[in-house]
Parts: C-alpha cells; structure tokens; sequence
C-alpha cells in the first residue's frame, strides 16, 4: 500500500466523542455534591480549587464555562501520544463584553490515565490570540479575565501563534515535551524568595507583565505603609499532573503548568507585629477567601499565616532563549487553604 493510500492515524479520541465528554464533564463538576463526586470528574490543579470552591459553598466556573462557545478541539493522533496518559485541549471565548474577551482564548486541558479510564478536565488557562487593541485614554483596566474560581487569569498583550496541525488536521505535540516542561521548575524558582529581595531579571525569562512584573508586584507587598515589620515569603511547587505540550506555527511550544503557592506571613526575626488579611486595602496576593478559610471574627488580627493557593501559567517555550508567560493567574490565584496563629 502506497504512503499516500495508508489509512489516517486515529485521533486519541473522536471530535464528536470529545465535544460530548466536555460537557458531560463539566455537568459533573456542577452537579458535585462531594469531593468523591468531584474526583471522579477532575484531576490535578481543578480538582484541588474545586474542593476549596465547595467547602466555601462558591459557584464553580465549569457552570460558566458550560455555557460559553467551544470553538476548537487541538486532539492529537495516537501516534503523537503512544500509551497513556492521553490528552487533548478543549477551546473557548468568553462572551463577555471586556476587552480581553475578544482576543484571547481559554483552553481547557482534559487527560485520560489508562485505556477505558474515564476522562477528566486537570487544568484551565487562557492564551492570547489576537493581537491587544491601542489603549483608550483614561484609567486603565487591571487585564484581569474575571474571577471565576476566586482566581483572575491576565494575559500578555503580544498573541501567540496558532497551534501547528498536521495534514487531516490533528494537533501536533511539540517532539521537545520534557525539555519544554523545565520551563514549570525554572517559573517556580523564580517566584520562590522572602520580599523584596525578588530578582525581576531571569535568564530563564523575558521581561514583561506576567514574570518580571510580577516579580515586582510581590516585593511590593513588604513595601506597603504599615506593613514594614512583617515579612512576606514565598514558595512555589509544580503541582497537578503533566499536561500536553502542543507545538505552534512558528516552531515555539505552548506549555501549561499548574503550581502551589505557599505564601507565608509574619514578624520580621526580633518584631511582634499582627496584621489582618482580606477586607479593603489587600493587595491582589490577598482577598477575602483566605479570611474565611483562616475562620475567626471579620476584623481578626493575626500573628503569622500560611496561606497555599494554585497558580496556572501557560508558557511560550521557543527551542532556543528565554521563556515568555502569556496567560497567568499569579497576581490573584484562587486559594486552598489558610491557616494562621491568631492575635
């Protein structure tokens, strides 16, 4: 049989096999009345926010993202993904009336651990793929793409190449996955210090609003009026399960990776100072979910506190030269849990 006559690879799972168990899945995650309901439809990063989203008694975005339209399925062939784990990326576009809305696209990764297990959605993020309108005079806008999941994603003002397909149009995974992955380690390192002794430049990094910056954002946290005794220390951990690497046009990968914070506040070493968390005059590393996990009166004062909270990054990866991130939810990340030594 000629090369031209060879039958077509099969896809890791049909278009229309796909576009059902997304809803189904997200059906699940609505309708979960306990975490072992929970697990049987998430894995990873999801999972851990969805439980937290339970015990709060919050509205889970799945039920959002049910609703929003699902414009594009990147499935690999089974040749690109031999054995298992099996993955592939669901797509979508927020309708609402932002900005941001209109020019960047979440992609929603869902994984299968063996052959005849049940699909579940591990990870959700967004990727920039038009270009940033030219600002409007006045204030501007925090770029933050709402706060489902008590977590606000921002993206990158440049987009990113579409994603490369192959002749019958599956997705192509990047032949350079593991490689491209060290991007998750060299992000956490980064992110890792005691404020503000955060070093914004990064061989690893290009400059810009989700790595240097953020870098920058988390300093300022040692450097707001009032809070001058206490220290602020932060520690990151790639977390949650291996997510599939997809290849772009232009040659780059397109890596997501999914992390725990574990952000850690108290006296500098010889000070006895208390602070509050959550309420008003919080910087975006602190919010209101976090006080209600801590427990205690709405104006508690605490000794120290150790809050851990899940970041998602997606990363354009090129095969040579820094990294750049181009979606994240590390200025607001949706907490897990908090504990603290009270007044």
């Amino acid at each position: 049989m000629s090369a031209s006559a060879a039958p077509p690879v099969p896809l890791v799972v049909e278009r229309a096999q796909a576009e059902k168990l997304v809803d189904e899945v997200l059906r699940q995650v609505v309708n979960a009345k306990d975490e072992a309901a929970l697990a049987k439809a998430e894995t990873g990063a999801l999972l851990d926010q969805s439980k937290t989203i339970q015990r709060l008694n919050g509205r889970n975005d799945a039920e959002v993202v049910r609703s929003e339209p699902w414009v594009d399925y990147l499935i690999p062939t089974e040749r690109e993904q031999p054995g298992y784990p099996r993955s592939f990326v669901a797509q979508f576009r927020s309708m609402g009336k932002h900005d941001l809305a209109q020019r960047a696209a979440g992609l929603y990764y869902f994984v299968q651990e063996e052959a005849g297990g049940p699909w579940k959605a591990a990870a959700k993020s967004w990727a920039p793929d038009k270009p940033a309108p030219q600002p409007m005079p006045g204030p501007a806008d925090e770029r933050l793409y709402g706060n489902w999941g008590f977590g606000a994603f921002s993206v990158r003002d440049a987009p990113v190449a579409v994603p490369a397909r192959d002749e019958a149009g599956a997705a192509v995974l990047s032949p350079t996955a593991a490689k491209d992955r060290e991007v998750c380690g060299h992000y956490a390192e980064y992110l890792s210090f005691t404020a503000p002794d955060g070093e914004p430049k990064s061989e690893h990094f290009v400059a810009g609003k989700l790595t240097s910056d953020v870098v920058t954002a988390y300093n300022a946290e040692a450097k707001v009026k009032g809070w001058e005794g206490l220290r602020f220390r932060f520690a990151f951990k790639v977390s949650g399960v291996d997510l599939p690497v997809l290849r772009l046009a232009d040659g780059k990968a397109l890596v997501t990776c999914t992390f725990t914070q574990t952000a850690r506040t108290d006296s500098k070493p010889g000070g006895n100072w208390d602070f509050s968390v959550g309420g008003t005059g919080e910087t975006h590393l602190a919010n209101n979910h976090a006080a209600i996990l801590l427990g205690g009166a709405p104006n508690a004062r605490w000794r120290q506190t150790t809050i851990r909270r899940s970041v998602t990054a997606t990363f354009e990866v090129p095969a040579q030269g820094p990294s750049d991130v181009v979606g994240c939810n590390c200025l607001n990340p949706p907490v897990l849990t908090a504990d603290g030594t009270p007044k």
